[in-house]
């Protein structure tokens, strides 16, 4: 091997072992030294106002950032094995601002039954690279419940008169969120309805008070209509919210052409049969390309009518928008609600139904999730 050789390989390995260096992952870093909180809180579910932990002192040694998860836990009990555990505001803020709601569910889930009042100890993890370091520091906060329900059903149905299999059997909610249950509807005949719940083989009935979510037997009503509700039971907040859906129709994102109108056909499902799917191809007038557009375009997603106002149903925040090979998880392609903005929230399809026909559901309880799905497939 020659001389020059020899400085060449000296000049990598130098070369590489600075770049080690210069960018090794610090995690030095401190946990803080104190926190704030409230001494006592009432709770109200309805309440807009907010409750805010904070802490102070601590953090990285490099001037980067550290981030933080608050752990709760009930007074006495191991806060390292706690019943809750929710990141910081934006993951790295020290502070965690929580809605009545929120510690009323934390509150539950640390034994204190509604009407009652007991102490909830949380405390703050800080994490950096993957390392974890705990702090002897906790807050106690007292809460009182207000009125509640604690029955939380494994399961919701609807039941009634009103409801589209007219009483005959129950229709299961989606479980969205803890204690927030969804179901997609046609109400019709007298309009009544009923809320059942099921925790292991022992039945629970809800009813509305006024507007206020109750346990005990009961019903509630709602004007037949001739599109679905979606009707949205909160256990959180004692709330029932309701609202029509209507104009369900899949659309390309690059034009808005409608690709097929879902309509409702019951059972949580809207359907578009035989609808013709032509990807936007430049070099095709008959697809309707736009002016700009120099690839052939096959994203898409979905626009429904709530309460009148078009919202996207589109993906999932953090779902690939790249092009489905095949045996994707029922989760990729699965439906969020967005307010409408053109290029976000888009789907591409599979080449495969390219100048095909499909059958397009939205099913919005499948496995507990809403989806969309391509089915019936011919040539065009």
């Amino acid at each position: 091997m020659n001389y020059l050789s020899l400085s060449i390989i000296a000049a990598v390995l130098l070369l590489l072992n600075g770049c080690a260096k210069d960018y090794q992952l610090s995690t030095d870093f401190t946990v803080p030294t104190a926190l704030s909180s409230p001494a006592k809180v009432g709770l109200d579910v309805t309440s807009t106002n907010n409750i805010v932990l904070s802490w102070s002192g601590g953090g990285p040694g490099d001037g980067s950032y550290v981030l933080y998860e608050v752990v709760f836990a009930k007074k006495g009990a191991d806060l390292y094995e706690p019943v809750e555990r929710i990141k910081s505001d934006f993951g790295a803020e020290p502070k965690l601002t929580l809605t009545h709601a929120t510690l009323n569910a934390i509150a539950r889930k640390a034994g204190i039954k509604p009407g009652e009042t007991g102490e909830i100890s949380w405390s703050v993890l800080t994490s950096k690279g993957g390392d974890v370091k705990t702090t002897d520091l906790k807050n106690d906060v007292e809460v009182t419940r207000g009125d509640g329900i604690d029955n939380m059903p494994n399961n919701l149905y609807l039941y009634g008169a009103g409801n589209e299999s007219n009483g005959a059997e129950g229709s299961l909610f989606r479980k969205a969120a803890d204690g927030v249950y969804i179901i997609y509807s046609k109400v019709a005949g007298n309009g009544e309805l009923e809320l059942k719940g099921k925790i292991e083989e022992e039945e629970f009935g809800y009813y509305l008070d006024g507007t206020k979510l109750m346990e005990g037997v009961g019903t509630m009503n709602l004007a037949p209509n001739t599109n679905p509700y979606r009707i949205t039971v909160d256990f959180n907040t004692l709330s029932v919210k309701t609202e029509v859906i209507s104009n369900v129709r899949c659309i390309w994102g690059a034009t808005y052409d409608v690709i097929g109108q879902l309509a409702y056909v019951g059972d949580g499902k809207f359907v578009a049969a035989n609808s013709a799917i032509r990807f936007i191809d430049p070099s095709k007038p008959e697809t309707n390309p736009p002016g700009w557009l120099s690839w052939i375009e096959e994203r898409y997603y979905f626009i429904a009518a709530v309460n009148g106002a078009d919202k996207c149903w589109g993906r999932m925040d953090g779902v690939s928008s790249e092009r489905p090979a095949g045996g994707e998880p029922l989760s990729f392609y699965e439906i969020g609600e967005f307010s409408w903005s053109q290029w976000d929230h888009l789907w591409k399809m599979k080449g495969d139904l390219n100048s095909k026909r499909a059958t397009i559901t939205i099913n919005t309880n499948k496995e507990n999730l809403m989806v969309h799905e391509f089915s019936n497939i011919t040539n065009l």
